[in-house]
């Protein structure tokens, strides 16, 4: 009789924890199309990204309320067209964060888009 080997077992990935994600991808958006840190907001204080989280308020429309708040300029852009640029960012902005951010991997992938959507959680 022969035996074969067990698999390699892998560990199990975990989907890191929501405020984690809204750092992560916050500060690559603000780095990406601002200029900005974590630190030059108050992002960087957990209990003010929990509160945002709790009260059910999605990433982009936090960001974007920021964006208005303080008038902030998109960096990324190139020239100037006669056509009024929005400083906002869009969804396609966060879905490339997201992939930069290692984010869009099958593992966590529904936690992480719970997590960024602002839906309020039972």
């Amino acid at each position: 009789m022969r035996t074969v080997p067990a698999p390699p077992s892998r560990a199990a990935q975990t989907c890191p924890s929501p405020i984690t994600v809204w750092q992560s991808l916050l500060t690559y958006l603000l780095a990406q199309h601002y200029g900005l840190t974590l630190n030059d907001t108050a992002f960087s204080d957990d209990a003010v990204i929990q509160a945002h989280i709790d009260n059910g308020m999605s990433l982009a429309d936090v960001l974007n309320a920021m964006v208005e708040k303080f008038e902030l300029v998109r960096i990324d852009r190139r020239g100037f067209t006669g056509q009024a640029q929005s400083p906002l960012v869009t969804v396609i902005d966060i879905l490339r964060a997201r992939r930069a951010c290692g984010l869009m991997t099958r593992a966590g992938y529904r936690e992480v888009t719970r997590a960024i959507q602002g839906s309020k959680q039972p």
